[in-house]
């Protein structure tokens, strides 16, 4: 038997689990970030519109996030080594099949529901599982794992549009394919922690095992049906934020460089929220509620962009308006989940997380579709919006 350690070990061994949960964001949220560039190239394959195809990463999102609990639970159940590994598979061979796709529906069910499972496996287990290893460090330490985001936006960005030219979007979501079978070996380095105040035996039944028990707590309830509400305009940017910049004049090139700006707010703001947090100069709860309230002024900047265009072009107020966003929804992310500790318990971290992501969904697949209405091509430009040659 091992013996327990006194409490979270703060450091060590937690450090490559932060490492290993910042490529899981990153091969995650921040690959459904940059996966709108390709949807003008569905859009035009399979004559839909720009709603239509929108559906394909909300869906994806949303069974992500609605699935979280499932993840949580086998998690609880069986570790989140061998979860985490399963849901890289899952993931991958979700692009495979919508690379071969023949339709829409086919790309609903290859990247909205297979790759969508695959993600809800991996993404609360690893986070869960990294919180367990950091208590005086863990805003921060969630912090930088939620870079992963941001840096993978930076990078994939362009990539992704370099892949469409090049190989088309069959070609570019095969590569896909490959990448994201990199989230196995990630979760082989999800070495489970024993701590103090855990359980002496796995939860039997429903209730247990997707820790339903926890909306029992007056605070956690709040909090949960608080981010519900968020979930509706956090996630927008993510699905039609390339679009947005495409219909707006831009080149692939410069719709790339918008996710990028955004992905470079975002992934600098996480690593500063989390090292603020961590000082204890403001109340977690405090500083949640303000970057919230910062994250609602981030989105509104992004869609009143346009408006400030001068007749050259509107690039620059887009790309000032995804770094405003991406710095106000960076500093948001780490909090939601370093709160959970506090609310729920270690014992409790994993499942908290798998449920707030769930309820989050039901925001983030409303959202995405209902904005994208006014995103479709055959709208005409604002007169204030010229068209911006790409390279």
């Amino acid at each position: 038997m091992t013996p327990k350690p006194a409490g979270p070990p703060d450091g060590g061994w937690g450090w490559v689990v932060a490492a290993a949960a910042f490529a899981v964001n990153g091969l995650s949220y921040g690959l459904l970030r940059s996966l709108g560039l390709a949807l003008p190239d569905l859009a035009e394959h399979f004559d839909r519109n720009t709603q239509d195809t929108a559906w394909v990463s909300a869906l994806a999102l949303a069974v992500q996030q609605a699935a979280s609990p499932v993840g949580s639970a086998l998690s609880t159940r069986w570790g989140a080594r061998p979860v985490v590994m399963v849901g890289g598979v899952l993931t991958s061979l979700g692009f495979v099949f919508s690379a071969f796709a023949r339709s829409l529906l086919h790309l609903y069910l290859g990247l909205g529901v297979l790759a969508g499972s695959g993600w809800a496996l991996v993404f609360a287990p690893a986070l869960g599982t990294l919180s367990r290893y950091f208590s005086r460090r863990r805003v921060l330490a969630v912090g930088l794992a939620l870079t992963g985001n941001g840096a993978s936006s930076l990078l994939l960005a362009p990539t992704l549009q370099l892949l469409l030219d090049t190989y088309g979007w069959r070609g570019a979501l095969l590569l896909l394919s490959a990448v994201t079978l990199h989230l196995a070996p990630c979760g082989a380095l999800l070495r489970p922690l024993v701590l103090p105040g855990d359980p002496p035996a796995r939860p039997r039944g429903p209730l247990a095992a997707f820790g339903l028990d926890l909306f029992a707590r007056r605070a956690f309830l709040v909090f949960a049906l608080g981010t519900a509400l968020v979930g509706g305009g956090y996630f927008v940017p993510y699905v039609h934020l390339a679009p947005h910049a495409l219909d707006r004049g831009l080149g692939g090139y410069g719709a790339a460089l918008v996710v990028a700006v955004a992905a470079v707010g975002d992934a600098g703001a996480r690593l500063v929220s989390g090292w603020l947090a961590d000082q204890g100069w403001v109340p977690l709860s405090r500083l949640l509620a303000g970057f919230g309230a910062l994250t609602g002024l981030g989105l509104l900047a992004v869609g009143l962009a346009p408006l400030l265009g001068s007749p050259e072009g509107c690039e620059g107020p887009l790309l000032a308006a995804a770094g405003a966003y991406g710095l106000s929804a960076g500093s948001y992310a780490p909090l939601v989940f370093g709160v959970l500790p506090g609310l729920v318990g270690l014992g409790g971290v994993v499942q908290a997380t798998g449920l707030v992501m769930m309820l989050m969904s039901l925001g983030g697949l409303l959202g995405p579709p209902l904005s994208g209405k006014g995103l479709s091509h055959q709208i005409p430009r604002p007169p204030s919006c010229a068209p911006v040659p790409g390279p």
